[in-house]
């Protein structure tokens, strides 16, 4: 047990340490950070105890293996040498982000060792950085002397007995389980990671909860986006550029509500094929509505279709947005910019807070409200995996619309129709046995259930809804649909209300579209950033990236890119070669190098 005090004693110097740096941070970056009643700094000691036990890996497997030389002096020496080389690096780094921090906007992660690594400009730049930023050179000076002070080793030896051994292994096996806990940064469902900051204080300011240690590890695996010189910024602009420049006047405040259906592939959708439906009601919808025939997701993953749908950011990356090394980059997002123009902003998914790290974007995007299995607080629809059934879960979704003041802006996420295929027992089941398609069937009687209790309501026909899927089925059944682009389609429908818009639209359009679309369609005026194109803009194209291959879709074709190869492919099975389209090779160029430049540069939202 003395080891054991000994151990958490030094964790708590440490975490002394970053805190007095992140108050150093904070002063010094005060101008662009506006604390939230400072609960900032009581948040940051989750991440910084998780970083620090992991840091201290070395030191727990010194201080806790049970033996007897951990009471000899060499021992002791090299315990503490090593905890001084493990740490003092690491609080160096913390503290070289309280000024780096104004120049990136976002504390530094592993793609910083690549920036010191070129050429050989850290040769300069360290000695003058320590020249320049003299005061925190100062404090690291202070910092690093205190932690050299830090040296007490219990001086203990145990009974080789039973009774010692079983003592010792008892402290070990309490060692380890508060170990697990510190690490993950507590019991929730799954560890934390940048994505989580400011969850529990509702903060915009991410970079004064983490600390650079933490988002340093948590992006070792991970290759910073690479940088595209294809063409000079006055050519870049004219190419493509993501700045939308609104013409309207006046905002016209129609309530929003997009409804993403989980696993909805476009084959499941009777009205885009021939043969038996799984979605009637949709496609009774879709009868009275603007529906678009070539839609695409930008991604294979509902933690990709958030950021996409509601923020036009999609997953060109090896990793999604959300967990990224980008994820603490600020952005825009419908529910940030509409709630700045006085709409209720609300984000509704029936899973376990902490699921695909949907509350914690939600909270980042601005989104008012998020209401999940928590909110929902009736165990008795919780389908044992995933979290509330879709019916009651779009039954409480109707109650608390009805319930909105007007102008609101929604979103509902669904998930029954997510492996394991799971169905309430007193549901009418149509197949022997659970599947995939009987899920798809259940959750849009769950959607019919929701439009029959909402119709008759005030607020319906100043609605628009946008109804689309997060992404595709892993599961096919229609041979049309079983290759590397038909498992990125999926069905998109734009409803209104009052029955004003019907049509069908052939563009090639995709899940980064919804943002500009609906931007366009409230008349919103002020310049925003968003890499998609309105639906109805004339535009046909469709992006995304899988490992290292770009997959761009146009009328022309579709390019696959690796490297710096470009073929175009004229049908789905990409196996018969068209022509190169060097516009449509121009044009993903273009968002190519704009996206991982703005990725880099903390550079998503739009600055006059």
């Amino acid at each position: 047990m003395k080891f054991l005090i000994t151990y958490y004693k030094r964790i708590l110097i440490l975490i002394s340490l970053y805190s007095t740096s992140r108050i150093y941070f904070y002063l010094n970056n005060k101008e662009t950070i506006d604390p939230y009643y400072f609960l900032e700094f009581i948040a940051g000691l989750r991440f910084d105890i998780s970083a620090l036990v992991y840091i201290n890996i070395p030191l727990f497997i010194l201080l806790f293996l049970p033996h007897n030389l951990r009471y000899r002096k060499k021992y002791h020496k090299l315990t503490n040498w090593l905890f001084y080389v493990v740490n003092i690096p690491f609080l160096l780094m913390n503290n070289v982000d309280i000024e780096y921090f104004k120049f990136t906007q976002k504390r530094s992660t592993a793609d910083f060792f690549q920036l010191l690594s070129l050429g050989n400009d850290a040769k300069n730049i360290i000695p003058q950085y320590l020249k320049d930023y003299w005061p925190i050179t100062l404090f690291s000076i202070v910092q690093v002397y205190l932690l050299l002070k830090v040296k007490e080793i219990p001086n203990y030896k145990f009974s080789l007995n039973l009774n010692g051994i079983c003592k010792q292994l008892l402290v070990l096996v309490l060692a380890i389980g508060l170990f697990v806990i510190s690490a993950r940064g507590g019991l929730q469902l799954k560890p934390i990671n940048t994505i989580n900051a400011g969850e529990l204080c509702g903060s915009q300011n991410t970079s004064l909860i983490l600390n650079t240690p933490f988002c340093i590890l948590h992006s070792l695996d991970t290759k910073p986006l690479r940088t595209y010189n294809y063409f000079k910024k006055q050519e870049l602009e004219k190419i493509y550029s993501p700045i939308h420049i609104p013409k309207s006047k006046a905002i016209d405040k129609k309530n929003i509500v997009i409804l993403i259906m989980e696993s909805y592939s476009k084959e499941f959708v009777g009205h885009y094929n021939e043969g038996e439906s799984y979605t009637p009601f949709l496609d009774s919808l879709m009868e009275n509505g603007m529906v678009f025939n070539n839609a695409y997701a930008n991604g294979l993953k509902s933690i990709e279709a958030l950021p996409a749908i509601t923020a036009s950011i999609p997953t060109l990356m090896d990793n999604p947005f959300i967990t990224s090394n980008y994820g603490q980059n600020q952005f825009e997002s419908l529910a940030s910019l509409l709630k700045i123009e006085g709409y209720n902003t609300s984000f509704f998914h029936g899973g376990q807070k902490g699921t695909m790290g949907f509350y914690s974007f939600s909270r980042k995007a601005g989104f008012h409200e998020y209401h999940g299995m928590e909110e929902y607080n009736n165990t008795a629809d919780f389908d044992g995996t995933w979290g509330i059934y879709d019916i009651p879960f779009m039954k409480y979704f109707a109650s608390e619309l009805n319930a909105k003041k007007e102008p609101f802006f929604t979103t509902f996420f669904s998930l029954s129709s997510h492996p394991p295929y799971i169905l309430p027992k007193n549901y009418n089941h149509q197949f022997k046995k659970v599947e995939l398609r009987e899920t798809i069937k259940y959750t849009d009687d769950a959607m019919q259930q929701f439009f029959k209790s909402i119709k008759n309501e005030d607020w319906f026909k100043n609605t628009l809804f946008v109804i689309t899927a997060d992404h595709t089925s892993p599961v096919n059944y229609n041979n049309t649909y079983k290759n590397r682009i038909g498992r990125y389609a999926i069905p998109l429908l734009y409803f209104k209300g009052d029955g004003s818009i019907v049509g069908e639209n052939n563009s090639v359009v995709q899940q980064i579209d919804i943002m500009p679309t609906i931007l366009e369609e409230v008349a919103y005026t002020k310049p925003y950033l968003a890499f998609g194109k309105s639906l109805f803009s004339g535009e046909s194209w469709a992006i995304s990236k899988l490992y290292s291959n770009y997959r761009f879709i146009t009328d022309q074709g579709i390019i696959n890119n690796k490297r710096e190869e470009y073929p175009t492919f004229i049908h789905w099975n990409l196996k018969e070669i068209s022509n190169t389209e060097k516009s449509n090779i121009k044009l993903l160029k273009a968002i190519k190098q704009d996206y991982n430049f703005r990725m880099k540069n903390n550079n998503l939202k739009y600055e006059n």
